[in-house]
């Protein structure tokens, strides 16, 4: 008993933040603790609500067993599938993101980088919703990619000014550019000797925020091209203009993934305390990968995986006497907004983690950043910069 005394006090010393429980009830309430928080996460709740609706829809097809599926194969019937289960997903992710919001709110310590954080947020249920509006109205589904990108853009925009404020703001950046040896670049220009400037602050910024002007500007241009039925969605065919506007989109993506990299590779040691590699990841996921997933439903589309579907009206009656089910237009609307649907309900489970309100909360970040510009801010004054030198 008294060596375990010895080693508690010994980690206590060693570890003055850490609360070691003293008996056995201390532990019983430790974990009682811990399952009322995870009965409380909206993670839980959501996976709960995601399960239970599987089983339900388990049961209604056991019930009817056996179903004969062939004769549901028809435009009404696959549409209506599809609307109920991307709209359960998408209801599902977006009240997820929006308790994510409001606990933000309710712990707000440090507005300017929470107030960044809630609208990247806010792109799960901006994205469920308008893909779900997709799946129940066809013709709709140009006017949603238009928000989406929109949104998109904007979400760019908002992390770089969060990875800005964590760094002391345009100051703080510069700072950290500056005292690099060299710039570091990712490939293929990873072997250039650059030396660090203020102009390289610019650089990044630009080549990030030149994505967030160009798509909306693109978007808008093809819903013009899609009135005056010119636009040819997912056509590869250089006489519409689909072909164009995803391959100008394309650069500027590629040059703003370019820039995130190379702002992230030359800052990363200084953003470290913040866990910025999984925010970054998950952006990067979020903005980029879905471009991506549309780019490849068109490819499908041009390679004849995704084809026009067939209706046999002598067996089913909602063929309405055509043999005609799904152009190929509507079936790559409709597999890729249920993925996105299912996507968004995944991307809301990491946003619980990799942009928790709990840092906030507790004061660390809040902590951190005003550390930093007390630091920052010190350094014009050489009295205060020695007191925050020795404090630090």
């Amino acid at each position: 008993m008294m060596e375990q005394y010895a080693r508690a006090a010994h980690i206590q010393t060693q570890y003055p933040h850490v609360d070691l429980p003293r008996n056995r009830a201390q532990q019983r309430n430790t974990c009682c603790q811990r399952i009322l928080s995870i009965i409380k996460n909206e993670v839980t709740w959501g996976i709960f609500v995601i399960l239970c609706c599987a089983i339900s829809l388990i049961i209604i097809w056991a019930v009817n067993s056996p179903v004969q599926w062939q004769i549901y194969k028809d435009p009404v019937h696959e549409q209506g599938l599809m609307a109920i289960i991307g709209g359960i997903f998408a209801i599902v992710a977006s009240c997820m993101s929006l308790v994510q919001i409001i606990q933000h709110f309710a712990h707000k310590t440090h507005h300017p980088s929470q107030k960044r954080i809630m609208r990247i947020i806010g792109m799960v249920p901006i994205y469920a919703m308008t893909s779900w509006l997709s799946l129940l109205f066809f013709e709709s589904a140009i006017y949603m990619e238009f928000v989406q990108s929109c949104y998109e853009a904007y979400v760019i925009y908002c992390f770089l000014l969060l990875l800005t404020k964590y760094l002391g703001g345009h100051r703080g950046v510069e700072e950290v550019i500056l005292i690099q040896e060299r710039i570091k670049l990712p490939l293929p220009l990873c072997c250039v000797n650059v030396t660090p400037s203020n102009k390289w602050v610019w650089y990044f910024k630009i080549g990030l925020l030149q994505y967030s002007w160009i798509t909306p500007i693109c978007a808008g241009i093809a819903v013009v091209l899609n009135l005056a039925g010119v636009y040819g969605n997912g056509e590869w065919t250089f006489s519409r203009g689909y072909p164009y506007i995803t391959i100008i989109i394309n650069i500027s993506q590629t040059l703003a993934l370019y820039s995130l990299v190379a702002f992230y590779t030359n800052t990363k040691e200084e953003l470290k305390p913040f866990k910025p590699l999984p925010k970054f990841i998950v952006i990067k996921l979020i903005v980029f990968f879905i471009f991506w997933q549309s780019v490849l439903m068109s490819g499908l589309a041009a390679i004849h995986i995704l084809r026009n579907t067939s209706c046999d009206p002598t067996t089913n009656n909602y063929c309405n006497g055509s043999t005609t089910g799904f152009t190929v237009e509507q079936e790559k609307i409709l597999l890729s907004n249920i993925l996105i649907c299912v996507e968004m309900f995944f991307f809301a489970i990491a946003h619980h983690w990799i942009f928790s309100w709990k840092p906030y909360a507790n004061g660390t970040f809040k902590m951190l950043m005003e550390s930093r510009y007390r630091f920052m801010n010190s350094k014009d004054d050489p009295e205060a910069h020695a007191v925050v030198t020795t404090t630090f």
